[in-house]
């Protein structure tokens, strides 16, 4: 599993699995597995990343970004491991995701309300990344480098973000997905976790959470 700001429960971990693989299917690879497109079809796909993806073209080829994504959802699907991500992982999920919410909450997608095994009305984008992101640093671009020239050695962020604020791109080892030791986690967080169904029905997500006073 990855880990995240806040301990994610299994709607958002559904949503990160789906949001992936329908990035990497639909607009990544599109075609059958074995299938060998031709130029044509190669350029058009090139050209279909380049406009759906301005954040991560100059950091990642097409293909280049299909292995991240491949090595994500291994990560995310590993129930026995916590991994840690780098700011390019990051700014890597933060574009699909943002791309899969617009088509969901649009109807653009295949499998239309469904999500994995919950169907799911709206999907507040900018909720799950204020919950679960730990930062967006890796989208300041020379924001960062004009707020370190005027206060230099005062701001906390990672040697990857300031590689891409500078738009260089990633070496070997901005790309690994590190295993850490596990932690416990709030309690807060797994009793949110507890409270999430199963399947079925949710309504928008993220769920609100229930006031104390409230019945059930």
């Amino acid at each position: 599993m990855i880990i995240f700001q806040d301990e994610p429960d299994p709607i958002f971990l559904a949503i990160v699995d789906e949001a992936l693989a329908d990035v990497r299917e639909v607009h990544l690879v599109r075609y059958r597995e074995g299938y060998r497109p031709t130029r044509a079809e190669r350029r058009d796909l090139d050209e279909s990343y380049r406009d759906l993806f301005p954040e991560p073209v100059p950091f990642f080829t097409r293909r280049e970004l299909v292995r991240v994504i491949d090595r994500l959802r291994r990560a995310s699907r590993d129930e026995r491991r916590r991994y840690e991500l780098t700011d390019y992982h990051w700014l890597v999920f933060y574009s699909c995701l943002q791309l899969y919410c617009d088509l969901h909450n649009d109807g653009a997608t295949a499998s239309g309300d469904q999500v994995g095994p919950y169907e799911i009305e709206h999907i507040d984008f900018d909720a799950m990344v204020d919950r679960f992101f730990f930062d967006t640093d890796f989208l300041m671009g020379a924001t960062l480098l004009s707020a370190e020239e005027a206060a230099p050695g005062q701001l906390l962020v990672t040697r990857q973000a300031w590689k891409i604020a500078a738009r260089l791109r990633p070496e070997a080892k901005d790309l690994r997905v590190v295993e850490v030791a596990c932690s416990r986690g709030s309690e807060g967080g797994r009793e949110s976790v507890r409270r999430v169904p199963a399947s079925g029905y949710v309504g928008p997500y993220p769920l609100r959470e229930r006031d104390e006073g409230e019945d059930g």
